[in-house]
């Protein structure tokens, strides 16, 4: 039980070490430069934070784009999970998916960005941006976790002539969860990223993205630093969740 305790107050302690280590960097930087124009103190942005929690404004734009990155990461999901089962099963298949997702993958993130706001309004571009760069990594994440999969089981599975839900869902999915939940964890916080700095180049309405290039436009540092704090908690929290789904995964193998 000690252990346990020990283990769990270890987990907490190093992100609050990490977390201390930049607030003091951050004061310090703060300090020296003087000037709260150009970047205020912790204790300024963090007191901006709280203050949004009562505007009506800062919750629909949360809203809004919280809402964009989780239906775009879904899609991207969805799409790179029906690329890369067919590309792990059928060679010929594989031969043709890794060089449409390399293509992808290589178009540079702002090419991305300025296409998709002249083809689409302002309200779809940063979820439709945010699908076609995450795609490629959830495709190699998903890739990887399928070829970690015991072959040898596998094999036995087919020589004892298992059915496929059973294979599916006590061989597959159980040993594929860990690198495809951690995939999918770290490809939240890309997503999350990408939907906002497209808001931001799209003026998109009621979002995140709006209010950061509104706070910097008006010099507004402490409402934008806020936001950034606003925007890394959530991606965070997100972050936290996926991985602790896939504990919960993992566990029931």
């Amino acid at each position: 039980m000690k252990a346990k305790v020990r283990k769990i107050l270890l987990h907490i302690a190093y992100p609050l070490i990490v977390v201390a280590l930049v607030v003091l960097i951050w004061q310090i930087a703060a300090a020296a430069i003087g000037v709260t124009l150009v970047l205020p103190t912790p204790a300024q942005a963090v007191r901006e934070f709280f203050a949004c929690f009562g505007d009506a404004a800062f919750w629909e734009a949360v809203g809004n784009s919280m809402w964009r990155s989780l239906y775009a990461f879904l899609i991207s999901f969805a799409f790179a999970l029906a690329f890369a089962v067919p590309a792990y099963l059928f060679e010929p298949f594989r031969r043709l998916a890794d060089p449409f997702v390399a293509i992808i993958r290589a178009v540079p993130t702002m090419s991305v960005i300025f296409i998709l706001i002249l083809l689409l309004d302002s309200a779809r571009a940063p979820a439709a941006v945010a699908i076609i760069v995450i795609f490629p990594t959830l495709y190699s994440s998903f890739i990887a976790a399928l070829e970690g999969v015991d072959g040898k089981l596998a094999e036995m599975c087919r020589v004892y002539r298992v059915s496929a839900k059973d294979r599916v869902l006590k061989l597959y999915i159980p040993n594929m969860a860990r690198g495809m939940f951690e995939g999918a964890a770290s490809g939240y916080s890309l997503n999350v990223k990408l939907v906002i700095a497209a808001e931001v180049m799209a003026h998109t309405v009621r979002s995140l993205g709006n209010l950061m290039y509104n706070a910097n436009w008006m010099l507004e540092t402490e409402k934008l630093f806020a936001l950034t704090i606003a925007a890394v908690v959530l991606s965070v929290a997100a972050e936290y969740a996926i991985r602790l789904i896939g504990r919960a995964v993992i566990r029931w193998k």
